[in-house]
């Protein structure tokens, strides 16, 4: 799944979200937190 506020990485069955929102120093939105959760 693609999304624009955070990158999703799986490797050897660890899951790591990293925040992808620099312009605005990874502050928290909506959208964001929305994403987090789906992910």
């Amino acid at each position: 799944m693609t999304y624009e506020t955070i990158l999703v990485e799986k490797n050897s069955g660890i899951g790591t979200i990293k925040l992808n929102r620099a312009e605005v120093l990874n502050a928290l939105s909506t959208v964001l937190v929305k994403e987090v959760d789906q992910a």
